[in-house]
């Protein structure tokens, strides 16, 4: 399963969210969270994602650990990959998503990855949502929603900026899925669905379709 979400990671106005989202995983939760997109900034910045991380799936009383992983170096470790074979449930934080995206791709991280997609939840906000998408805003994705272009922050002020990105993208061939705060969209197999207090977009052309917590999507507006 897929999850991701456009803002508002490891907050507490995710929190209920993420319980239900959990809900979703048929065995216990195990869970790593890594903000290595963030892996070129302060070493705060970074402490501040760990220890925000820790609180949240403490608040949440699962077995979680933080993964202190800069690059892709600290991601294809042994001791990295061997807890990914543990877990089921991965979550990516925010920052740059072509420095996740290249200390992914292609790698013994890359291939636990997609073992865990089939046994569990892979899980992003911000760059962690945007490198699921088959294209990013610049460069490639993960493909793990193939055909679409994943936009974060979608409706926020502070990211006035995506609106007229948004714009020029949606002339292209690839689909828009636009993610608000708070809200997750996830692909289960071929079904599709909505979770969480906002919306979902998924914009092409002149089309623009909107859905809201509950919702199922039909797989074809991604085709």
């Amino acid at each position: 399963m897929i999850a991701i979400t456009g803002s508002g990671e490891f907050l507490p106005s995710i929190l209920d969210v993420d319980r239900k989202l959990l809900n979703f995983l048929d065995e216990i939760p195990n869970v790593l969270t890594f903000s290595t997109a963030a892996g070129k900034e302060s070493d705060e910045r970074l402490s501040y994602w760990r220890n925000l991380a820790i609180e949240h799936f403490k608040n949440l009383n699962v077995s979680h650990k933080h993964i202190d992983a800069r690059n892709r170096e600290d991601l294809n470790l042994k001791s990295v990959i061997d807890e990914m074979k543990k877990s089921n449930f991965v979550f990516f934080s925010g920052g740059s998503p072509n420095h996740l995206y290249d200390s992914i791709r292609d790698s013994d991280f890359s291939s636990e990855l997609q073992e865990i997609e089939n046994r569990g939840i892979i899980a992003g906000c911000s760059a962690g949502a945007m490198i699921m998408g088959e294209k990013m805003i610049k460069g490639v994705g993960l493909n793990y929603v193939p055909n679409t272009i994943v936009i974060p922050h979608y409706g926020e002020s502070f990211y006035s900026w995506i609106s007229n990105t948004v714009k020029v993208l949606n002339r292209g061939k690839y689909k828009l899925l636009c993610l608000e705060k708070d809200t997750y969209f996830i692909k289960d197999g071929d079904q599709l669905s909505v979770l969480g207090k906002q919306n979902v977009h998924i914009i092409y052309k002149k089309e623009h379709h909107t859905f809201t917590d509950g919702d199922t999507i039909d797989a074809s507006l991604l085709q």
